[in-house]
């Protein structure tokens, strides 16, 4: 049985815009179940819920966001509208079995429940943590609490979160999920976002990028591209430093690939990037990130294609 995969996505436009294309063009394994925590209540939030729909990919949505628009009485009323049948919900009081179960019965899935703090864990019903589907972080007071549970997916906090770009330049290609060798283990991360929660960046001298990439182990690697220093006598305009990082990109991603990478098919996200480097444009902050989620999605997705028809 092939894994599946979780990413947690923080419901921002163009991470958002990222998952709609892949759907809409077919791209994406309905064994990438994607978990939406909404922090913006935008037309893009309701677009991307309704195609999920219509080309019924599985997904989960948060009904109980840590932050956002939907902090209010009317805003979660929305959210647990919008939610049904897919719902998922963060942990911060005790669960009872009849929560569980009345879910288990009337949902189109069983909820997800997202499990961060052991306390309301303890407090819960054994009944409802042995019927329950958990994504949990990794930390051992929460897993002892839920060994019992019907359904344990882990969320990772892999990537390397650094407070300027151009640190990364020093950073070298990181391992983001090992091959466990077990076909079946469902997973979950933040993609290059981390488990803290930022309402935005800051603007930053130097453009980065962060790739994901397979070895010959299916091991998911991640690398960091930075355009190059700046010195301020160069005055270099945004385009100029996207097109030396994307001639690194592109000699990375379309070089020979030796022994230790896997040859990288061209995803949708990376064929974006390419198009605008080839056409000598720089294609924006959000197009970037839109790209770079793209690729790593897909990157993910056609792995688990691969396990599922081996």
């Amino acid at each position: 049985m092939s894994p599946h995969y979780y990413p947690y996505l923080r419901g921002k436009q163009f991470d958002l815009l990222a998952l709609k294309e892949l759907v809409k063009a077919g791209h994406l394994s309905k064994n990438v179940i994607p978990v939406i925590e909404p922090v913006k209540k935008s037309k893009t939030l309701f677009q991307t819920l309704a195609l999920l729909e219509d080309k019924a990919h599985p997904f989960y949505l948060i009904d109980n966001p840590r932050a956002g628009d939907f902090l209010t009485t009317d805003g979660l009323a929305e959210l647990a509208l919008l939610a049904t049948g897919h719902r998922s919900h963060i942990v911060t009081e005790a669960i009872t079995s009849q929560e569980v179960l009345s879910n288990n019965d009337h949902e189109k899935s069983p909820i997800l429940w997202i499990a961060e703090s052991a306390a309301p864990l303890k407090e819960s019903d054994p009944e409802a943590i042995q019927q329950g589907c958990f994504l949990a972080v990794p930390e051992f007071r929460i897993l002892r609490l839920l060994k019992t549970s019907q359904k344990l997916i882990l969320s990772h906090d892999p990537f390397l979160r650094l407070p300027r770009n151009s640190y990364y330049r020093e950073a070298p290609p990181e391992v983001f999920r090992i091959n466990s060798g077990r076909g079946d283990t469902d997973f979950s991360d933040f993609l290059t976002d981390s488990r803290i929660y930022y309402e935005q960046g800051y603007p930053d001298r130097d453009l980065s990028l962060h790739l994901s990439y397979l070895d010959t182990n299916e091991t998911v690697w991640m690398r960091h591209f930075v355009s190059p220093p700046d010195p301020e006598d160069l005055q270099r305009t945004q385009k100029d430093k996207f097109l030396l990082m994307m001639a690194e990109t592109q000699h990375f991603f379309l070089s020979e690939t030796g022994s230790f990478r896997e040859a990288v098919p061209i995803t949708q996200g990376l064929q974006l990037l390419l198009t605008a480097y080839q056409e000598e444009r720089f294609p924006g902050m959000g197009i970037l990130r839109k790209a770079s989620i793209m690729h790593h999605l897909e990157t993910i997705s056609r792995l688990l294609e691969n396990k599922s028809s081996s």
